[in-house]
């Protein structure tokens, strides 16, 4: 008999998702606030507003913007056999306290290698981001025990994001800025997630039915330079980049990517558990890159991105860093 699962969220990840499931068989039924472009006719949509409508029931119930326990309450354990949220890798922190979100606060956290999922996450509360996120998945947990799988990506990409951290680089190449300045010689590792690879470890728990927290990201972490050349090769730009050695100069050098020390993830728990479709950037970036060509408003399209506290496009600022060179 074919199971269904119910999608909620139909950005990168609900597209990946939805790709993934259809592709093992699965009924699928998508529900967001408004249609995206890129439905098939053959999957059920239905609009969903939270507090606005009914929460979705199905065998399986893949929650991919559930960010707060409120979120999450919605749900009636009786009438959803599997729960699958997207949490994220930020909800670690090291053994002093420190997390990404509190970084230029008190420094950014050191963990020394990999980071597994025992690592000791913050504490839940309303403060930030993260902390939301942890108390999302203690309600998860609390209402669905071992019946809730929880997935930790670290920096996502993919079709249809709502935060393309490669438009930093794609939008300078199109601009013709053939001199890109990368702050910490572009050498900053933050892990990369594939959208896709997220589709597939989800549908692989659900056909598996495991549950628990699985950290998900590509096989290797690419550092910034990495990122910038793999994206030139695909737009066949040929850019140079200056790898500055200091820290970013006011936004001179500062991507979305850079950080002091690196920040990787290990995904041995969903290699053990048989899961074995972990991409490498290089080889699923493509898909990411050549959406991104002709965005006719970047600001609308990408507000995650325009939400920046920086302008993350300071020519004037990159001039005037090149002059003094």
């Amino acid at each position: 008999m074919t199971r269904s699962v119910a999608i909620v969220g139909a950005g990168q990840i609900g597209y990946a998702a939805t790709e993934a499931f259809l592709s093992n068989d699965w009924k699928v039924s998508l529900h967001s606030r408004t249609r995206p472009e890129w439905l098939r006719r053959a999957i059920d949509f239905e609009q969903y507003v939270l507090g606005e409508h009914p929460a979705p029931q199905a065998d399986v119930v893949l929650d991919t913007i559930a960010f707060d326990e409120d979120d999450i309450a919605r749900y009636d354990p009786d009438k959803v056999g599997q729960l699958i949220v997207i949490s994220s890798a930020s909800v670690y922190c090291d053994a002093q306290g420190r997390t990404l979100d509190e970084a230029a606060q008190n420094g950014f956290p050191e963990f020394g290698g990999p980071i597994t999922e025992d690592q000791t996450t913050v504490a839940p509360g309303p403060e930030t981001y993260s902390t939301r996120k942890v108390r999302m998945e203690n309600k998860a947990l609390e209402l669905f025990g071992d019946r809730v799988a929880i997935l930790r990506p670290c920096a996502i990409y993919g079709p249809h994001s709502r935060h393309p951290r490669e438009w930093w680089f794609v939008k300078r190449m199109k601009d013709r800025r053939r001199v890109i300045p990368l702050a910490f010689e572009g050498e900053s590792q933050f892990h990369t997630t594939a959208a896709q690879d997220i589709g597939s470890l989800a549908a692989f728990l659900a056909n598996e039915s495991l549950g628990g927290p699985f950290n998900i990201a590509n096989d290797f972490a690419p550092d910034v330079k990495h990122i910038g050349q793999s994206i030139a090769d695909a737009l066949e730009k040929r850019v140079r980049f200056h790898l500055m050695e200091e820290p970013p100069v006011g936004t001179v050098g500062r991507t979305p990517w850079s950080v002091p020390k690196p920040f990787e993830v290990c995904c041995r728990k969903a290699s053990d558990a048989g899961f074995d479709d972990f991409s490498t950037y290089d080889f699923t970036m493509d898909d990411a890159v050549n959406w991104l060509r002709n965005p006719a408003d970047w600001r609308a399209a990408f507000p995650q991105l325009a939400a920046y506290p920086w302008d993350l496009f300071d020519y004037e600022a990159e001039d005037r860093f090149f002059e003094q060179l």
